[in-house]
């Protein structure tokens, strides 16, 4: 009985001395972390005056750029949390494209996709400002729309909760942003500046099979869904299954109306790349955007090149449909390619629609939660406040032990005590009152629309669940309809100038999976959100070019900087280990790799060209390999990977170079890795090999 009392004693202790230890760890940063002071103004853009404006046509005109946003190496990945670790190199490096639309009349309106983990509204406000003095381009005009890999970096958002806990290591860092800013600004002006006479063409389809939900026992507790199952065939059917396509053609030199690309909107989690990896990935999303524009390319053979930025639609329960233990980069490669075939199918349907008659409207508002009106109040809590399930993590994403833990684990409500926060077990109970003040949480919600002819996009910073998204439409639709403006398509966007958590039904919430703990302002942040979303839709109905916007912002962050500090290169590039083949396995791709010993990670820029293969017939004489679309075997795509794998002497790191699923030869060709020369040396080229 003693050793029984003794051993209960030791176990809460021990529980006592975790929560401690780990309230202590979580805290630490808000203590000693100094503080970075972000001032933004809201600048009017420069608008197009005198002969320029002159000799542009009295059209429709629309212009597409695309930036590399491919940091360097060891800056912490954003998605995964604690469970994320620090890029060591790229598998495929990550885009931002923009999306410039401008009508006979009216304001422009400029699309930016990006292959980041979420958006941020400090980084939208900078883009918007750096663009405005070089474009006509407002930033209620801009928004960023995010893909939601969760294999992109962090240290860019606009509160320091995410900034210290969305990544495996905490802080702002002011490197990392105003880099995305600066890169992500000479896309939105090189849009700009392509701008040309231009056709639009809308369509939507549906793809089944791609997703599934992850989060069925809350998804059934919505009162209007009839059937409540769980299983694995009802949770390929509770999915927003809609590719919704723009595309955009322009007017080439011939006279002719050409290709140009398209954004399109898809729900689904970029977490086909699992935690605890290093490498930055485009995810699922990396091959539904290479693959539509080659395919583009290929069959219309434009006389520029095609672009294409697909973001989040409604995504937060709606997981990659990956097979069971196969979740890699095999499974991210199948769905990514099927989402491109399917869209490909829609974008030749469009061939015969194009049209440059256009009507485009744009909106946007910015509501601080700490500081809401009254006629706003009453919906949203007081203070954003995590649940446990939260630290559970979503479906198939546990960690032993802790997502099994009853305080943690999915399912697991608090009894309603009366606050606003209702069913929400509170992470850390009122330690993270305590500790967490609420201006650390994210609370200026930035809520952007717009309109292109018959299609309708909400733009919210939330992770909006399937039928959350399904009630938000119904708003909007109707606040539309009420204008007397007909709808063929209505998209909620997930992930749009900012990161809230989620957006669950207040069904949903009560249910306390991952996605209701994380909803950090309570049960009816959905209907909230929808209410908000309708009345800025029928204000920017009623009003084109309507926006609600301070004058300007200020953000005091807690920050740190893991930009590698430069080391001078005193060694020369070296091949260290000659190329060798891996052949495939269940869980790995066909490879060759080779070693070799290159400058610091200070000195390779990931975000400019630097891999390629070669090919020769006669083992001497090489040229740039192309695939069977004619397109360059190069780190523009998505087979050729550079890893860091440690510091030499003499200033120089090693580094893995891997090409996957590598052309099979033809009797007597050779190839080799080409690396593009830097820092004072030389092109590097490995030993041939076939």
């Amino acid at each position: 009985m003693k050793k029984t009392i003794k051993r209960t004693i030791y176990g809460v202790l021990l529980v006592l001395v975790v929560a401690v230890g780990a309230g202590v760890h979580a805290v630490w940063p808000f203590l000693a972390y100094p503080v970075v002071d972000v001032q933004i103004s809201r600048v009017a853009p420069q608008p197009i005056r005198g002969e320029a404006e002159a000799e542009l046509p009295q059209q429709f005109m629309a212009g597409i750029a695309v930036r590399d946003i491919t940091p360097p190496i060891g800056i912490p990945k954003m998605g995964y949390s604690a469970w994320a670790r620090d890029a060591d190199g790229f598998r495929n490096r990550l885009k931002a494209r923009a999306f410039y639309l401008k009508p006979v009349d009216g304001e422009p309106l400029l699309v930016l996709q990006a292959d980041l983990p979420a958006s941020s509204l400090v980084l939208q406000r900078r883009v918007a400002e750096l663009v405005a003095a070089n474009t006509d381009v407002a930033v209620h005009n801009l928004s960023i729309h995010a893909t939601h890999t969760h294999s992109g970096p962090g240290q860019y958002f606009a509160s320091d909760f995410y900034n210290v806990f969305g990544s495996n290591r905490p802080g702002f860092d002011p490197e990392v942003f105003e880099f995305l800013a600066e890169q992500m600004a000479a896309a939105v002006q090189e849009a700009y500046q392509q701008r040309r006479p231009a056709k639009i063409a809308i369509g939507s389809t549906q793809m089944y099979g791609a997703t599934k939900n992850r989060a069925m026992g809350a998804y059934v507790r919505n009162e209007n869904v009839v059937d409540k199952q769980e299983n694995d065939a009802a949770a390929l059917r509770a999915v927003n299954p809609l590719i919704t396509l723009v595309r955009l053609d322009g007017l080439a030199a011939d006279g002719s109306y050409q290709p140009m690309g398209a954004f399109s909107t898809f729900a689904i989690h970029g977490t086909g790349i699992p935690p605890f990896t290093h490498p930055y990935h485009g995810d699922v999303w990396a091959f539904f955007e290479r693959q539509l524009e080659a395919n583009i390319r290929e069959h219309y053979q434009p006389p520029w090149p095609v672009v294409h930025g697909p973001f989040e639609a409604n995504h937060g329960d709606n997981n990659p449909n990956y097979r069971t233990g196969l979740r890699g980069d095999i499974e991210t490669r199948r769905i990514g390619l099927a989402l491109a075939q399917r869209a490909w199918q829609l974008y030749r349907s469009l061939d015969d629609q194009l049209t440059d008659q256009v009507t485009l409207y744009s909106a946007q508002r910015e509501l601080d939660v700490l500081d809401l009106s009254d006629e706003d109040k009453g919906m949203l809590c007081e203070r954003a406040v995590v649940g446990a399930a939260t630290v559970g993590a979503a479906k198939n994403d546990e960690v032993f032990p802790i997502s099994y833990l009853p305080p943690f684990q999915r399912g697991w409500p608090d009894d309603p005590v009366g606050d606003c926060h209702g069913e929400k077990r509170w992470m850390l109970s009122k330690l993270q009152a305590w500790g967490l003040q609420p201006w650390r949480y994210p609370h200026r919600i930035s809520i952007s629309a717009f309109r292109i002819n018959e299609l309708l996009l909400v733009g919210l910073p939330f992770e909006i669940t399937f039928e959350a998204g399904n009630r938000m439409a119904d708003a909007v639709a109707t606040a539309a309809g009420l204008q007397n403006v007909e709808l063929a398509h209505v998209v909620i966007s997930s992930h749009t100038n900012g990161f809230f958590g989620y957006s669950t039904t207040p069904e949903e919430y009560s249910a306390q999976w991952y996605e209701g703990g994380h909803t950090i302002y309570g049960a009816n942040t959905t209907p909230f959100l929808a209410r908000e979303s309708a009345e800025l839709v029928a204000s920017m109905l009623r009003q084109p070019g309507y926006y609600d916007l301070p004058e300007h912002w200020q953000f005091n962050l807690l920050s740190a900087h893991y930009y590698p500090k430069a080391v001078a290169p005193e060694g020369k590039r070296v091949q260290l280990l000659p190329p060798a083949f891996t052949d495939a396995t269940t869980h790995q791709e066909p490879h060759w790799q080779t070693q070799m010993l290159d400058v610091s990670p200070s000195h390779i820029n990931l975000h400019e060209p630097l891999l390629s293969i070669e090919f020769s017939d006669d083992g001497k004489h090489f040229s740039v390999l192309t695939d069977q679309q004619g397109t360059p075997v190069d780190d523009e795509g998505v087979d050729l990977q550079i890893i860091y794998d440690g510091d030499s002497d003499a200033g120089m790191a090693r580094y893995f170079l891997r090409w996957y699923n590598p052309e099979i030869a033809a009797p007597g060709r050779w190839y080799r890795f080409r690396v593009e020369a830097r820092q004072g040396q030389d092109t590097f080229f490995s030993s041939p090999f076939r």
